[in-house]
């Protein structure tokens, strides 16, 4: 008779140890995974320790040859694909385009960055995508220190943390995509709580090899003077653990602060509608300045640089971030260059981060057709933002727009014009984006003949809805909340050289609506969907 504790006396641990590693890390069953496979003895041990799995998860493997050391990065390269043919693990290899005569310095990051990207990308299109990386206990450890001696923020101090979401690529770097359309991306570190020595002696006693990356041990780079100099007289101090506890005790305090400032967020900003087109109305965004200047001083630095980090993609320095500060706090109105060409704008009741022209440029072009239904597309050159600006006869250059008639804009948003009955009194829209005027007051002649869209001129003037008299268009558009750098993405409808409508703002004075009025010309912009369904 066979005893069943003898035979569990029998069954090899290291068929085990995924499944204790991925209930330690938060991974349930079912996950499709991917690993990052260096070659190295930590995503090595993650292969052989997912192949002995069982039952055998569902995952594959991803090597990146960032091509930078030669002769080793193909040694490195063959060794993932042979150890890959041998378990029967699916491989993909990818190329990450580094320039190597670029020099050291930033490389390490350079190299993280072009790594990720690309494993996010791959681990999207074959939908694994829990992404599996080898970082061990020391590695948090010499991220710790390397924060530490770089003056990081309280955050930075915290350690490393065991799993992160990836949204998409930056904000104003153009993707294919947009980043709220790609599918997250969870990276996992089941490895964290083990010390680089115990991954090389779980391998040894199973008699598994790795390869090395010699440029580990290279002095040019920060994390290899820390591995190999601070951390080992750290550890004879005795002040690992110490480390350590205090990294646990910023994170509690991080948690903590974090409540209080959870709230703060960026919200749309009000002029979205009439400068930008669906896809890049959320990108950047306002907020009262009232929110951050009821916070402490150095809890305000703290939301922040949160703030600014998740809006544009891209952390401000430590001495940036001080100057925004110190502005903000001082309460004084000042514009600022961010990482990536982003701004961020302090007015004096609200804050703006402001994406670069890049993230908002999509050559727009208007059409006209009588028919709603149907369109013609023509060309409106969009204005250029850059140093050196379009021709005035481009910038300036109007299209008919008759009515009833529809202009549509390239990026999907579309004004259309249309004559309606309605009896005197009626309620009047009091949208944004739809407005309704006196059909009566502009003439039969205007309404024969049709209006004209454009951009902006120098010298336009508009008498906005409710205003005494008339002020620049320039100035109007400044009141209204437009920063400079999106003022000349307003389209406007105007007949001859009076500015009727600036789309998505205001209409004009003189053609008010009265409680006698019966015919209305009704002006709406549609935008996202709705455009596009029309």
């Amino acid at each position: 008779m066979i005893n069943p504790r003898a035979m569990t006396d029998h069954v090899d641990p290291w068929g085990q140890r995924w499944s204790q590693l991925a209930r330690g890390a938060g991974l349930n069953e079912g996950r499709r995974l991917t690993l990052a496979l260096s070659g190295g003895a930590d995503s090595v041990l993650l292969l052989h320790l997912l192949a002995a799995a069982r039952p055998r998860p569902t995952f594959r493997a991803v090597h990146v040859d960032h091509g930078l050391r030669g002769a080793e990065s193909r040694r490195d390269r063959a060794f993932c694909e042979d150890l890959c043919t041998s378990l029967d693990v699916p491989l993909a290899v990818l190329e990450a385009d580094l320039d190597p005569t670029a020099g050291t310095s930033g490389l390490e990051e350079r190299a993280r960055e072009a790594r990720y990207e690309l494993l996010a990308r791959e681990a999207r299109s074959s939908g694994h995508t829990t992404l599996l990386t080898g970082h061990h206990a020391d590695d948090e450890l010499e991220t710790l220190l390397l924060r530490w001696m770089r003056g990081s923020e309280l955050g930075g101090l915290r350690g490393a943390r065991r799993s992160l979401v990836i949204r998409g690529r930056r904000p104003g770097e153009a993707p294919e995509e947009r980043p709220e359309d790609l599918e997250p991306v969870e990276v996992v570190r089941p490895l964290a709580t083990l010390r680089r020595q115990e991954v090389r002696a779980l391998l040894r006693g199973r008699g598994l090899t790795w390869v090395d990356d010699t440029s580990n041990r290279d002095p040019r780079f920060a994390r290899s003077r820390v591995r190999h100099g601070l951390v080992p007289a750290l550890e004879q101090a005795g002040g690992r653990e110490a480390l350590a506890a205090f990294a646990r005790a910023v994170e509690g305090l991080e948690n903590h602060l974090a409540k209080s400032t959870a709230h703060l967020a960026w919200r749309r900003p009000s002029f979205a509608g009439a400068s930008r087109d669906a896809s890049a109305a959320d990108l950047g965004g306002s907020m009262p300045r009232s929110d951050l200047m009821s916070l402490p001083a150095a809890l305000a630095r703290r939301a922040l640089w949160r703030l600014i980090t998740e809006g544009s993609g891209r952390a401000p320095g430590k001495h940036l971030l001080q100057l925004i500060v110190t502005d903000l706090r001082g309460g004084r109105c000042a514009r600022h260059t961010l990482p990536g060409g982003w701004r961020i704008v302090l007015r004096s009741a609200e804050l703006l981060l402001i994406p670069p022209p890049p993230a908002l440029e999509r050559r727009p072009r208007i059409a006209q057709a009588t028919d709603p239904a149907q369109s013609i597309q023509l060309h409106l050159p969009f204005p250029d933002l850059g140093p050196r600006r379009a021709a005035a006869d481009e910038i300036d250059r109007t299209r008919h727009l008759p009515i009833p008639g529809v202009a549509s804009l390239e990026d999907g948003r579309r004004i259309v014009a249309e004559l309606i009955e309605s009896p005197a009194g009626a309620p009047i829209p009091q949208a944004r984006d739809e407005v309704e005027l006196s059909a009566d007051a502009i003439g039969m002649d205007l309404l024969a003949s049709g209006l004209q869209v454009r951009w902006p001129r120098p010298g336009d003037r508009f008498h906005p809805l409710g205003a005494p008299g008339s002020k620049t268009l320039r100035r109007f558009l400044a009141d209204a909340g437009v920063p400079r750098e999106e003022r000349q993405r307003v389209p406007v409808v105007c007949a001859g050289d009076e500015v009727l409508w600036v789309v998505g703002l205001r209409p004009c004075e003189r053609l008010r609506v009265s409680s006698t009025t019966e015919r209305r010309l009704r002006l709406t912009l549609l935008c996202g969907a709705v455009a596009r369904a029309g």
